[in-house]
């Protein structure tokens, strides 16, 4: 099982990398995801599935940054 640590340096790796994406589209999307970060900390009691809840918004992202490739 990964940790909470582990899992919050891969949610600054990933924020880190595409809130530096060229693309307007994954700009825009970057900007709703951090837009829904306070709704996942307010909605999710646990810090653990609030941090679940980012990462899977960033593999969305980055799914349509890779598809941009």
């Amino acid at each position: 099982m990964v940790t909470f640590e582990e899992l919050s340096v891969t949610i600054a790796r990933m924020e880190a990398r595409l809130g530096a994406h060229g693309d307007e589209e994954v700009r825009v999307l970057f900007a709703h995801y951090r837009q829904l970060l306070p709704r996942f900390n307010q909605d999710l009691a646990d810090p653990r599935d609030a941090a679940l809840a980012a990462s899977a918004a960033l593999m969305l992202i980055q799914s349509v940054a890779q598809a941009k490739k």
